[in-house]
């Protein structure tokens, strides 16, 4: 009897890129599945897939196929804050996780998911620019802070009382006016990139770094404060920010986020960025523009006096109602 033909296994997963960039997966195992899910986003690196390795002794016939790594993409774990206008199908968001470039860093994967938080949730605390000077001084305080957040994040969760009675910190949702400074793709060309954006060149891939004022007499940099805005799924309306004027008071809303990899202007020392304190808003989850003309004719609190910049960008600003 002539021998029967051994079975063929099933081919290992395999990945194919889309023309737009988007990456999709023909064979997945359940298991890389599994553990992509229920994983905390700190806690999964982002690629999944591979076999086990082989111990001495075991046969080879025996050991599952390996699997080259899946690409997971970046998960945001919620709704988009600006999930209606959100862009999809961006090459930056299929191919670089929330932990960016961090690796086996955790010092650098803890600071990267704080980075990208698009979760914080809890009360929207309206803060002034005092705030974040205040935020700085607290920071100094404690002589050990950067080498506290080697492992952990949760000292700078809760760092001072708010004028409204809230205490904040790292990763508390707030709303600030100010003056429009300066706004441009920051960390662009050969040889720049940032990890948290997994170290990529391009415009499209990198924050959009915000400076803002109060004084609209005010020209030095070093005495503003500084948000960003994050290109995972960024509308496409935002990038207009860049470099554009708006001569009236703007709001930006998100979360608090404290810089430590950087250090704010003193003295005659002007670090990069110049900044008055390495505390931002990061990532920013609304951009808003005033109906009114000056800061003092415009209140935080009242919604009805705040156009978000998608839709200010199709106003003519002499015929704003």
């Amino acid at each position: 009897m002539s021998p029967q033909p051994r079975p063929r296994r099933k081919p290992a997963a395999s990945t194919k890129r889309k023309a737009n960039g988007q990456v999709t997966t023909s064979i997945i195992s359940g298991a890389a599945l599994v553990l992509a899910s229920v994983l905390p986003a700190a806690l999964n690196p982002g690629p999944v897939g591979g076999g086990k390795s082989l111990t001495a002794g075991t046969p080879a016939s025996s050991a599952p196929p390996t699997a080259p790594p899946t690409t997971v993409g970046f998960q945001p774990g919620c709704k988009l804050p600006f999930d209606s206008i959100k862009t999809a199908g961006l090459e930056l968001d299929a191919t670089c996780t929330q932990n960016g470039n961090a690796g086996d860093d955790v010092a650098k994967r803890l600071e990267i998911n704080a980075m990208n938080n698009f979760c914080a949730d809890g009360a929207l605390t309206p803060i002034v620019f005092k705030v974040f000077t205040n935020l700085e001084a607290a920071a100094d305080k404690i002589p050990v802070l950067r080498k506290m957040l080697k492992t952990s994040r949760d000292r700078v969760s809760s760092m001072i009382t708010s004028a409204g009675g809230a205490t904040i910190g790292e990763g508390s949702l707030v709303q600030f006016v100010a003056l429009l400074f300066h706004a441009d793709f920051s960390n662009v060309g050969k040889g720049k990139g940032e990890e948290v954006n997994c170290k990529r060149t391009e415009k499209e891939d990198n924050d959009i770094h915000i400076q803002m004022m109060i004084d609209p007499n005010e020209d030095d940099p070093c005495r503003g404060v500084t948000a960003e805005m994050s290109p995972h799924f960024r509308p496409e309306a935002w990038n207009r920010l860049a470099k554009l004027e708006i001569k009236r008071p703007v709001r930006i809303t998100g979360p608090l986020f404290f810089d430590g990899s950087h250090h704010p202007c003193h003295d005659d020392v002007r670090p990069t960025p110049n900044r008055i304190s390495v505390w931002e808003i990061h990532p920013v989850y609304q951009f808003e523009v005033c109906k009114a003309k000056t800061l003092a004719a415009c209140d935080l609190k009242n919604n009805s006096q705040w156009i978000p910049f998608d839709q200010w960008l199709s106003i003519d600003e002499d015929n704003v109602p």
